[in-house]
């Protein structure tokens, strides 16, 4: 698993990365941000995140493999949605 905060330009808005999150119970639900209409969903997520209630996580896939990341930079999350 790589570090969101450590990879330079980490594609947050970009619509092929794959957002879900993890309680502390190891329930999964994947996060939906596709267009505006799943801004709230994605807000929600984000206040559990920053309540430390969940985990989030991201899936970069390339051509060839994905990669698994952690969203450890939540400011640069919140930007990159305009939630800050």
């Amino acid at each position: 698993m790589r570090s969101a905060k450590e990879t330079d330009n980490f594609p947050y808005g970009m619509g092929k990365v794959c957002y879900f999150e993890v309680d502390k119970n190891g329930n999964v639900s994947q996060v939906y941000h596709k267009n505006k209409s799943d801004r709230p969903r994605v807000l929600e997520t984000y206040q559990r995140v920053m309540n430390k209630t969940t985990t989030l996580y991201a899936v970069w896939p390339g051509n060839w493999s994905s990669d698994l990341f952690i969203i450890d930079d939540l400011d640069a999350f919140a930007k990159a949605f305009n939630f800050i």
